[in-house]
């Protein structure tokens, strides 16, 4: 298998937690995702009201967002000061007179703000507004003594997969990005 190179750390980008007013629902749904989709035990997890360890269920990855923070900002920092140094050469390229007089100079300059919109790029992917949401959801279900199915799926199409499952239960999804 190829390994493929990320900006997260996560070994499950894609999260999904549905929500259940029937634990008896809820198991049910367990048991068709787990025969239906091949997802891995260990990425589907039911979560109860009175269990401990919730927020470890719902996130289990925690080692997984210092390296996120970490290849986030290294990839788009990297990335950005390359789309910065390549807008130098389309504009000097172009004739584009200042940047032809002080080409060091806007070289440079150019190639740092790219590296810099990089930087918070991977600021803003360390963050992840959207496992925020998901996060909160299921901690306020869990208040409210709702059941909560997480799944940590590996891929899009894995998440998609477990979505078109879930659609025969009842339960009220929300995922990350």
């Amino acid at each position: 298998m190829k390994s493929r190179v990320t900006v997260t750390g996560e070994s499950a980008d894609h999260k999904l937690a549905a929500i259940f007013s029937s634990e008896t629902e809820a198991h049910r749904a367990v048991e068709a995702l787990s025969r239906k989709t091949g997802l891995d035990d260990a990425q589907i997890k039911l979560v109860s009201p009175g269990d401990t360890h919730q927020a470890r269920q719902i996130e289990p990855e925690s080692g997984g967002i210092w390296r996120t923070m970490i290849r986030a900002h290294i990839w788009l920092g990297v990335a950005g000061a390359i789309a910065g140094a390549i807008l130098f050469f389309a504009l000097y390229i172009l004739g584009i007179e200042f940047i032809r007089q002080s080409a060091v100079t806007a070289g440079i300059l150019l190639t740092v703000i790219g590296g810099v919109i990089g930087l918070m790029g991977g600021g803003l992917v360390t963050l992840r507004p959207d496992h925020a949401r998901y996060a909160q959801a299921a901690q306020s279900a869990l208040e409210k003594g709702e059941h909560v199915l997480t799944v940590h799926a590996h891929s899009s199409d894995e998440l998609n997969t477990v979505i078109a499952e879930l659609e025969h239960h009842h339960a009220r999804i929300v995922r990350t990005l």
